[in-house]
Protein backbone atom coordinates (compact mmCIF):
# COMPACT_ATOMS: atom_id res chain seq x y z
CA UNK A 1 0.00 0.00 0.00
CA UNK A 2 1.31 3.44 -0.92
CA UNK A 3 1.74 5.52 2.21
CA UNK A 4 2.86 9.13 2.39
CA UNK A 5 3.05 11.03 5.66
CA UNK A 6 1.98 14.67 5.32
CA UNK A 7 2.14 15.54 9.02
CA UNK A 8 2.78 13.76 12.30
CA UNK A 9 2.66 14.85 15.92
CA UNK A 10 0.35 14.81 18.91
CA UNK A 11 -2.11 17.69 18.65
CA UNK A 12 -5.37 17.86 20.69
CA UNK A 13 -8.34 17.78 18.30
CA UNK A 14 -9.70 20.98 19.84
CA UNK A 15 -6.73 22.74 18.23
CA UNK A 16 -8.04 21.97 14.72
CA UNK A 17 -10.25 24.64 13.16
CA UNK A 18 -12.24 25.02 9.95
CA UNK A 19 -10.76 27.64 7.66
CA UNK A 20 -12.14 28.72 4.30
CA UNK A 21 -15.28 26.87 3.21
CA UNK A 22 -15.43 27.40 -0.54
CA UNK A 23 -17.80 24.43 -1.01
CA UNK A 24 -16.99 24.33 -4.69
CA UNK A 25 -17.01 20.77 -6.05
CA UNK A 26 -13.89 19.04 -7.34
CA UNK A 27 -14.55 18.53 -11.05
CA UNK A 28 -13.12 16.11 -13.58
CA UNK A 29 -12.53 17.16 -17.22
CA UNK A 30 -15.78 16.86 -19.27
CA UNK A 31 -14.87 13.58 -21.02
CA UNK A 32 -13.79 11.95 -17.78
CA UNK A 33 -16.91 13.22 -16.05
CA UNK A 34 -19.12 11.48 -18.64
CA UNK A 35 -17.22 8.25 -17.98
CA UNK A 36 -17.66 8.86 -14.25
CA UNK A 37 -21.45 8.89 -14.65
CA UNK A 38 -21.41 5.65 -16.62
CA UNK A 39 -19.04 4.08 -14.12
CA UNK A 40 -21.37 5.04 -11.27
CA UNK A 41 -24.31 3.25 -12.90
CA UNK A 42 -22.28 0.04 -13.06
CA UNK A 43 -21.01 0.61 -9.53
CA UNK A 44 -24.56 0.83 -8.15
CA UNK A 45 -25.47 -2.47 -9.78
CA UNK A 46 -22.74 -4.15 -7.73
CA UNK A 47 -23.06 -1.91 -4.67
CA UNK A 48 -26.72 -0.85 -4.40
CA UNK A 49 -26.30 0.43 -0.83
CA UNK A 50 -23.79 3.13 -1.86
CA UNK A 51 -24.95 6.68 -2.47
CA UNK A 52 -23.31 9.58 -4.26
CA UNK A 53 -22.90 11.85 -1.26
CA UNK A 54 -21.05 15.15 -1.09
CA UNK A 55 -17.85 14.49 0.82
CA UNK A 56 -15.42 17.01 2.26
CA UNK A 57 -12.37 17.72 0.13
CA UNK A 58 -9.28 19.10 1.83
CA UNK A 59 -7.97 21.95 -0.30
CA UNK A 60 -5.23 23.01 2.07
CA UNK A 61 -4.22 22.98 5.70
CA UNK A 62 -2.06 25.46 7.53
CA UNK A 63 -0.31 25.12 10.85
CA UNK A 64 -0.36 28.38 12.78
CA UNK A 65 1.34 28.34 16.15
CA UNK A 66 -0.36 25.46 17.97
CA UNK A 67 -3.38 25.19 15.65
CA UNK A 68 -4.16 23.52 12.32
CA UNK A 69 -6.53 25.34 9.95
CA UNK A 70 -8.44 23.34 7.31
CA UNK A 71 -9.63 24.87 4.02
CA UNK A 72 -12.52 22.80 2.69
CA UNK A 73 -14.26 22.07 -0.62
CA UNK A 74 -16.48 19.19 -1.79
CA UNK A 75 -16.09 16.04 -3.88
CA UNK A 76 -18.68 13.46 -4.92
CA UNK A 77 -18.25 9.86 -3.82
CA UNK A 78 -18.73 8.77 -7.44
CA UNK A 79 -15.77 10.96 -8.43
CA UNK A 80 -13.59 9.30 -5.79
CA UNK A 81 -14.66 5.81 -6.96
CA UNK A 82 -13.98 6.68 -10.61
CA UNK A 83 -10.56 8.15 -9.84
CA UNK A 84 -9.53 5.14 -7.77
CA UNK A 85 -10.65 2.71 -10.47
CA UNK A 86 -8.68 4.59 -13.13
CA UNK A 87 -5.66 5.32 -10.90
CA UNK A 88 -6.09 9.08 -11.15
CA UNK A 89 -4.53 11.40 -8.58
CA UNK A 90 -6.01 14.76 -7.59
CA UNK A 91 -4.51 17.64 -9.57
CA UNK A 92 -5.46 20.31 -7.05
CA UNK A 93 -5.79 20.36 -3.29
CA UNK A 94 -4.92 17.35 -1.13
CA UNK A 95 -7.81 14.88 -1.32
CA UNK A 96 -11.07 13.54 0.08
CA UNK A 97 -11.10 14.04 3.84
CA UNK A 98 -11.46 10.94 5.97
CA UNK A 99 -10.62 9.89 9.49
CA UNK A 100 -9.41 6.75 11.26
CA UNK A 101 -9.01 6.40 15.00
CA UNK A 102 -6.54 4.40 17.06
CA UNK A 103 -8.64 3.36 20.07
CA UNK A 104 -6.48 2.10 22.93
CA UNK A 105 -7.38 0.03 25.98
CA UNK A 106 -6.78 1.67 29.39
CA UNK A 107 -3.38 -0.05 29.66
CA UNK A 108 -2.57 0.94 26.04
CA UNK A 109 -1.47 -2.61 25.27
CA UNK A 110 -4.51 -3.33 23.06
CA UNK A 111 -6.06 -1.55 20.09
CA UNK A 112 -9.61 -1.88 18.70
CA UNK A 113 -9.70 -3.25 15.14
CA UNK A 114 -12.11 -4.81 12.65
CA UNK A 115 -12.04 -6.55 9.30
CA UNK A 116 -13.90 -5.09 6.34
CA UNK A 117 -16.30 -7.52 4.61
CA UNK A 118 -15.44 -8.80 1.14
CA UNK A 119 -18.64 -7.19 -0.17
CA UNK A 120 -17.28 -3.68 0.50
CA UNK A 121 -16.08 -1.63 -2.49
CA UNK A 122 -13.54 0.14 -0.28
CA UNK A 123 -10.62 -2.15 0.68
CA UNK A 124 -12.52 -5.44 1.12
CA UNK A 125 -11.00 -7.92 3.58
CA UNK A 126 -8.59 -5.36 5.04
CA UNK A 127 -8.03 -5.00 8.81
CA UNK A 128 -8.44 -1.43 10.02
CA UNK A 129 -9.60 0.79 12.87
CA UNK A 130 -12.95 2.64 13.14
CA UNK A 131 -13.34 5.68 10.94
CA UNK A 132 -15.07 7.03 7.87
CA UNK A 133 -15.40 9.81 5.31
CA UNK A 134 -16.46 13.30 6.32
CA UNK A 135 -19.57 14.73 4.70
CA UNK A 136 -21.06 18.17 4.11
CA UNK A 137 -23.15 18.01 7.32
CA UNK A 138 -19.96 17.60 9.36
CA UNK A 139 -19.18 21.26 8.72
CA UNK A 140 -22.03 22.12 11.10
CA UNK A 141 -19.86 20.85 13.96
CA UNK A 142 -16.36 21.64 15.15
CA UNK A 143 -13.65 19.46 13.58
CA UNK A 144 -13.20 17.51 16.83
CA UNK A 145 -16.85 16.41 16.79
CA UNK A 146 -16.73 15.77 13.03
CA UNK A 147 -13.63 13.56 13.28
CA UNK A 148 -15.04 11.58 16.21
CA UNK A 149 -18.65 11.26 14.97
CA UNK A 150 -18.34 7.78 13.48
CA UNK A 151 -15.99 6.67 16.24
CA UNK A 152 -18.61 7.34 18.90
CA UNK A 153 -21.25 5.62 16.74
CA UNK A 154 -19.18 2.51 16.00
CA UNK A 155 -17.47 2.15 19.38
CA UNK A 156 -19.80 3.43 22.15
CA UNK A 157 -17.17 3.24 24.88
CA UNK A 158 -16.31 5.61 27.76
CA UNK A 159 -13.31 7.59 26.52
CA UNK A 160 -10.78 9.81 28.20
CA UNK A 161 -10.60 13.43 27.04
CA UNK A 162 -7.30 12.79 25.27
CA UNK A 163 -8.44 12.73 21.64
CA UNK A 164 -5.48 13.85 19.52
CA UNK A 165 -4.41 14.12 15.92
CA UNK A 166 -1.68 11.52 15.48
CA UNK A 167 -0.82 11.85 11.79
CA UNK A 168 -2.09 13.07 8.42
CA UNK A 169 -1.68 10.46 5.68
CA UNK A 170 -2.20 10.48 1.91
CA UNK A 171 -3.61 7.21 0.64
CA UNK A 172 -5.96 5.34 -1.73
CA UNK A 173 -3.81 6.17 -4.78
CA UNK A 174 -3.32 9.65 -3.25
CA UNK A 175 -6.96 10.57 -3.88
CA UNK A 176 -7.81 10.72 -0.20
CA UNK A 177 -6.22 12.12 2.93
CA UNK A 178 -6.67 10.47 6.32
CA UNK A 179 -6.57 12.32 9.61
CA UNK A 180 -5.40 9.58 11.96
CA UNK A 181 -6.58 10.32 15.49
CA UNK A 182 -6.07 8.54 18.79
CA UNK A 183 -8.07 8.16 21.99
CA UNK A 184 -7.96 5.97 25.11
CA UNK A 185 -10.71 4.19 27.04
CA UNK A 186 -11.17 5.41 30.63
CA UNK A 187 -9.22 3.76 33.44
CA UNK A 188 -12.36 2.70 35.32
CA UNK A 189 -13.76 0.80 32.30
CA UNK A 190 -14.12 -2.93 33.02
CA UNK A 191 -11.76 -3.87 30.20
CA UNK A 192 -11.82 -7.41 28.82
CA UNK A 193 -9.47 -8.22 25.95
CA UNK A 194 -11.92 -10.90 24.69
CA UNK A 195 -14.82 -8.43 24.47
CA UNK A 196 -16.47 -8.04 21.08
CA UNK A 197 -17.86 -4.59 20.22
CA UNK A 198 -20.92 -4.87 18.00
CA UNK A 199 -20.52 -2.74 14.90
CA UNK A 200 -22.41 -1.96 11.71
CA UNK A 201 -22.87 -5.28 9.87
CA UNK A 202 -22.29 -3.55 6.53
CA UNK A 203 -19.04 -2.05 7.80
CA UNK A 204 -17.46 -4.97 9.64
CA UNK A 205 -17.17 -8.68 8.89
CA UNK A 206 -17.10 -9.92 12.49
CA UNK A 207 -17.66 -6.78 14.57
CA UNK A 208 -14.78 -5.08 16.39
CA UNK A 209 -12.25 -6.82 18.63
CA UNK A 210 -9.30 -5.96 20.83
CA UNK A 211 -5.91 -6.83 19.36
CA UNK A 212 -2.72 -6.75 21.40
CA UNK A 213 0.07 -4.60 20.01
CA UNK A 214 2.29 -7.68 19.97
CA UNK A 215 -0.20 -9.57 17.77
CA UNK A 216 -0.58 -6.52 15.56
CA UNK A 217 3.09 -6.88 14.67
CA UNK A 218 2.36 -10.37 13.33
CA UNK A 219 -0.24 -9.21 10.80
CA UNK A 220 0.97 -8.82 7.18
CA UNK A 221 1.26 -5.13 6.30
CA UNK A 222 -0.53 -5.66 2.97
CA UNK A 223 -3.66 -6.63 4.95
CA UNK A 224 -3.78 -3.37 6.92
CA UNK A 225 -5.34 -0.03 5.99
CA UNK A 226 -3.05 3.01 6.00
CA UNK A 227 -3.69 4.13 9.59
CA UNK A 228 -2.72 0.78 11.06
CA UNK A 229 0.18 0.46 8.61
CA UNK A 230 1.55 3.79 9.82
CA UNK A 231 1.05 2.91 13.49
CA UNK A 232 2.71 -0.49 13.04
CA UNK A 233 5.71 1.12 11.38
CA UNK A 234 5.79 3.77 14.10
CA UNK A 235 5.88 1.32 17.01
CA UNK A 236 8.44 -0.76 15.12
CA UNK A 237 10.67 2.35 14.88
CA UNK A 238 11.05 1.82 11.17
CA UNK A 239 8.76 4.38 9.52
CA UNK A 240 10.06 5.72 6.21
CA UNK A 241 8.56 8.35 3.92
Amino acid sequence: MNLRVIWEGNLPLKKIKWGKKHLSEYKLPPKQDLKRRENWKHHLQENPADYDGKLLFLKNFLQKNDKIILDIGLIRFSTVIFMEKNKLCVNQGIGMLGTQCLIFSPCKKYILVGERPLSQSYYPGITTVPGGMLELDDLDNKPKEAFMREIYEEAPLPFQSDACLYAVLAGWNFISVTFLTSITVTEDYNFDSTEVITGDKKEWKNNLRWLSLENLKNLPSNKLLDGLTYFLLKISNSIEY
